[in-house]
């Protein structure tokens, strides 16, 4: 069986790069320094409230993009309705502003918007809302 030159050099140089590797970490211990693959540790609260804050944005691109779309998304707009004390539509214009549905007292739908900063609050809102609803369902 042949092996050729190149394949011996390749496998030489990869274990003279780990040879040297080795040494520059073992060296680093020996200052008192870290290697350069440092690990980062997150408590178990860390790790939830990460978890609550990647769901909970999720659930409020979601909703601001395409409505309620399970339970979860429809028992988050209906807290948010009843705090508001009026029916949403979601849909965002891309003039900036936030236009959603009201209806009104006689059933009629009326198209009204909000402002950048009004806008700002009902996201926030909905972005509380929706951590709450997912830190409820973690528990469960």
């Amino acid at each position: 069986m042949d092996i050729p030159s190149y394949q011996i050099h390749n496998v030489l140089k990869v274990y003279s790069r780990q040879v040297s590797q080795t040494k520059m970490i073992e060296r680093n211990k020996s200052l008192g320094k870290d290697s350069s693959s440092d690990k980062i540790n997150l408590s178990a609260e860390g790790k939830r409230k990460a978890i609550i804050e990647k769901v909970a944005s999720d659930i409020v691109e979601r909703i601001t993009n395409f409505g309620p779309q399970n339970d979860v998304d429809q028992e988050i707009v209906n807290q948010l309705k009843q705090e508001l004390g009026k029916d949403i539509d979601f849909r965002q214009k891309s003039d900036h502003q936030f236009v959603f549905n009201v209806m009104d007292e006689n059933n009629n739908k009326v198209k009204t918007t909000l402002s950048v900063e009004d806008t700002h609050f009902v996201i926030q809102r909905l972005d509380q809302l929706a951590k709450a609803v997912v830190d409820k369902n973690m528990e469960s």
